[in-house]
């Protein structure tokens, strides 16, 4: 009787907080993708100010506004594609795979290449970009390649094989177009964060690259004040090799830049980022017009790494921006 009595309070006391997990944790945060705090007295206040101390949050309009998230894109919107997954490349320990959003056309489309940020260590190919994906096969008719490539941490993973992932997906997909109704030679590259990293290093190396849009990307890694957490994060250093000047200077989009064929370039950022200083893509952007790159810069004042999520404000705006950019250079 006793154990059974131990045994039902020891359900019914897991039970509580089981239900309580069961509830997700609300996020706030303001326009700008800023995370709040909510105050006793009803108001916000900014979580940890001390991120924005190049930033004066007295001027900012809103910024102790809570800003509910929308969505970027409907359902109805984004559900005129088919998706598919498959495996792209094997590595020993795990393999990699890309998720297909296929338009629905008679004729071969574009496609466009998906690189999901994470520090180099960490995402997935879902959420705003996953959004963005399926608008454009469905609304563009432009297919997405969502994709993942080696992380650090993984065995043998660095910053070369993470790139030489990225040309594999290309190549798989380019090997396999006519059955998935692609033109081969008609693509781009979206990458967020870490992953505007990988496709800019992609988009200025691999030949045939038409455009490339980078949303938040270090693009030189020289630069003492790229991603301040780096030199702390072990797995990033050994990704990038140390982060020597040798290595850093490599693997910087900026230093490889074609002297030919440079590929359109949209840049995205915000001067509130306090992951990668929007510098970046202020430094990248000169670097490419001045070897005769098209390109256009878009900063938007005061906001944070996630812009074009549906946290922020500027989620659907800069959606279609990529909708339209990409459709005017892959479907030219």
């Amino acid at each position: 009787m006793r154990k059974w009595i131990l045994a039902s309070l020891a359900l019914l006391m897991a039970a509580t907080p089981l239900s309580a997990q069961q509830k997700p944790v609300k996020k706030l945060s303001n326009r700008y993708g800023m995370a709040l705090k909510a105050n006793d007295d009803g108001t916000y206040s900014i979580a940890k100010p001390g991120r924005y101390v190049h930033i004066n949050l007295e001027e900012i309009p809103d910024v102790y506004t809570y800003y509910k998230a929308q969505p970027i894109a409907s359902k109805e919107e984004m559900s005129v594609c088919t998706n598919q997954e498959f495996i792209y490349k094997t590595h020993e320990g795990y393999s990699l795979k890309l998720i297909i959003d296929r338009p629905k056309s008679n004729q071969p489309t574009p496609f466009v290449i998906y690189i999901h940020g994470g520090g180099w260590t960490g995402g997935a190919p879902r959420g705003s970009l996953q959004y963005t994906s399926q608008y454009l096969a469905s609304q563009c008719g432009i297919a997405g390649v969502r994709i993942t490539y080696s992380l650090g941490g993984q065995p043998g993973a660095n910053v070369e094989v993470g790139m030489a992932d990225v040309r594999a997906a290309v190549e798989w997909v380019q090997a396999n177009a006519k059955e998935l109704n692609i033109d081969p030679k008609r693509f781009g590259f979206y990458g967020h964060s870490a992953g505007a990293h990988l496709a800019a290093m992609a988009a200025m190396t691999i030949k045939g690259t038409t455009a490339l849009v980078g949303n938040s990307g270090p693009y030189v890694l020289s630069d003492p004040e790229v991603l301040a957490v780096k030199y702390a994060n072990k797995k990033r250093r050994d990704y990038f090799f140390g982060f020597t000047p040798e290595a850093s200077a490599k693997y910087s989009p900026i230093n490889c830049i074609p002297k030919r064929k440079i590929p359109s370039t949209l840049l995205l950022c915000g001067t509130g980022d306090t992951s990668c200083e929007y510098t970046h893509s202020v430094r990248f952007a000169d670097a490419l017009k001045k070897k005769g790159g098209r390109v256009d810069l878009r900063i938007y004042p005061y906001y944070e790494h996630n812009l074009h999520s549906s946290g922020s404000d500027k989620g659907r705006e800069i959606l279609l921006l990529v909708a339209d950019f990409f459709s005017k250079e892959l479907k030219k």
